[in-house]
C-alpha cells in the first residue's frame, strides 16, 4: 500500500477544512484513482467542485507529484506507489 501525502489550497482547503492529510491507497492505484478516493472520504461538496457530470476532471486545476508539475493528460498514468506527495490547486478565479 501507498501512503500519499495530499496537500490542499484555496477551496480546496476549506470544503476539505484540512491543509494535508495522509491517505493510504493501493500501489497500483493512478492519480485520477486518489482523486476519485479524496471525493468519497469528503463527499459531495468536493466530488461537484472537482468532477463534472460525466466524472471528468473538471479543467483549469494543477498538478504537483513530488514537488513537480503533472499535466493533467498523465493523472490515470502516474501510479500512487511511486508519490509521496501529491498536490491539487484549484483554478485561479478573481476579478
Amino acid at each position: 500500500m501507498a501512503r500519499v501525502r495530499v496537500r490542499y489550497f484555496g477551496a480546496l482547503h476549506e470544503i476539505t477544512n484540512k491543509r494535508m492529510e495522509e491517505i493510504t491507497i493501493e500501489d497500483s492505484a493512478s492519480i485520477k484513482d486518489l482523486i476519485e478516493r479524496l471525493a468519497k472520504i469528503h463527499g459531495r461538496k468536493l466530488s461537484e467542485y472537482v468532477f463534472d457530470y460525466d466524472q471528468k476532471v473538471k479543467d483549469g486545476f494543477a498538478y504537483a507529484v513530488n514537488g513537480d508539475s503533472l499535466p493533467e493528460s498523465e493523472l490515470s498514468k502516474v501510479k500512487c506507489k511511486d508519490v509521496s506527495e501529491f498536490v491539487i490547486l484549484p483554478p485561479i478565479s478573481g476579478g
